[in-house]
């Protein structure tokens, strides 16, 4: 009776030093935050954030931001602790999918903000924003004989063909608030003809969005549309880079969210309080997050632009796909189109009949094959709307891009016939 009495204290000290010692695994994980933003700028953060609590142990990982929605769509994320981003798309899908953890009590956020800001009170808070706009190189565009481009419209004139870059909204999230921001401005149709003229000037797809800046400080092209941030770090060291804000651009939030499964909701909540503090704030414009602080509307003043976002969660697939498709994949056709129709433009002494063909050419060259109407049809969008057509494996998805993709080919084969003829007149 004595030994097996033993045996059982036994069994229960092992048991309940089994218990602590997974405890104790758990609590020494560290804090990990998943980030769309530079690994760079977040690290610039954490260092300061140690300062305020000395025995944090942070880890950061970098995704794009449809790589994140992948990752945190698993059943078994539960290493990641805190999502930061500046795509509503991203934080909009985690908290229709309930992988978003609820704060409590929500954080306040300013009136002149709020406008701008996801309709998901509770799931995420703002601690800072950003606008954009277009960086350039003065000693490229110096050399090139061009000026400093303004607005989106600068970019289709002639002179900029192959002096521009740009990234893809199906690899970075706030390329894609750029484009929706152009279409929801512009209208759908209006919208497509500006890209389209736009990706005629393009020399190369950036891969990502800090791509875009890296190659204007490098001096390998002239101009591309950035966030600010990266443009505002770039000036502070490189004195022959420059930006303009476009006009009528819309703000975008910098988002930070707890993922549902956290093992760290206290911590999360603890670096969370501590980005929103007044020395949290301060930090924004001094480290190379280089955001606008939630204290800063000056920024917020000079527009008034607010995207639909219904129309931004709904047609996000669509758009990353139809430029992809009209734009990405077809570069260098459309180059050697646009090309000939600037070269048509710059003449003269062309005839109204000649304009007239022009005009055909260069309408052929800006279509898209997804017409207005079905850019907002909810049953058209529902299609492009499942984890199978986002990874290319719906069948019905797969034949309309082929559609998508004959047509495009079409209309650029009906511009560069158009433009022959002009040229042997």
């Amino acid at each position: 009776m004595v030994i097996m009495s033993n045996k059982k204290g036994l069994i229960t000290l092992l048991i309940f030093l089994l218990a602590s010692g997974k405890c104790l695994a758990i609590e020494r994980k560290p804090i990990v935050i998943l980030t769309t933003l530079s690994e760079h700028a977040i690290s610039q953060l954490v260092d300061k954030y140690h300062a305020f609590s000395p025995n944090a142990d942070v880890r950061i990982i970098f995704r794009r931001t449809h790589s994140m929605l992948r990752l945190l769509e698993k059943n078994n994320y539960q290493n990641i602790d805190i999502v930061i981003s500046s795509s509503p798309v991203l934080f909009h899908r985690l908290a229709n999918n309930n992988k978003l953890h609820t704060m409590s009590p929500t954080y306040n956020v300013p009136s002149w903000l709020a406008p701008h800001i996801l309709d998901i009170s509770g799931k995420v808070t703002p601690f800072g924003y950003s606008g954009f706009g277009l960086m350039y190189n003065k000693q490229y565009l110096t050399s090139h004989g061009l000026q400093a481009p303004k607005t989106w419209e600068a970019l289709t004139n002639a002179q900029y063909f192959q002096h521009i870059t740009m990234s893809t909204p199906s690899r970075s999230g706030t390329t894609n608030l750029m484009v929706e921001n152009i279409l929801q401005h512009y209208g759908w149709e209006d919208g497509w003809q500006l890209l389209m003229q736009i990706g005629g000037n393009i020399a190369f797809i950036s891969s990502r969005s800090f791509g875009v800046n890296e190659a204007v400080s490098r001096g390998l092209i002239g101009a591309g549309p950035v966030i600010d941030s990266y443009a505002i770090n770039s000036m502070k060291v490189f004195d022959y880079v420059n930006f303009n804000y476009l006009p009528n651009s819309i703000l975008m939030p910098t988002y930070i969210g707890i993922a549902k499964n956290s093992l760290h909701i206290n911590d999360a909540i603890k670096f969370i309080d501590f980005l929103r503090s007044k020395s949290g704030q301060q930090l924004l414009k001094k480290t190379s997050i280089a955001k606008f602080s939630l204290s800063q509307p000056k920024l917020a003043e000079t527009t008034a632009f607010i995207l639909n976002k219904q129309l931004v969660h709904s047609r996000d697939t669509l758009i990353s796909l139809l430029f992809d498709q009209a734009i990405t994949e077809q570069l260098h056709q459309l180059n050697i189109t646009w090309q000939s129709i600037h070269q048509l433009e710059s003449l003269v002494d062309l005839s109204p009949g000649a304009l007239k063909k022009l005009a055909r050419a260069k309408q052929y060259a800006s279509q898209v094959p997804v017409t207005s109407a079905q850019s907002i049809s909810e049953e058209y969008l529902t299609l492009f709307n499942n984890g199978n057509a986002k990874r290319g494996r719906d069948p019905v998805v797969v034949k309309e891009l082929q559609k998508w993709k004959e047509t495009l080919r079409q209309n650029l084969q009906q511009a560069n016939f158009l433009t022959n003829q002009l040229h042997q007149e």
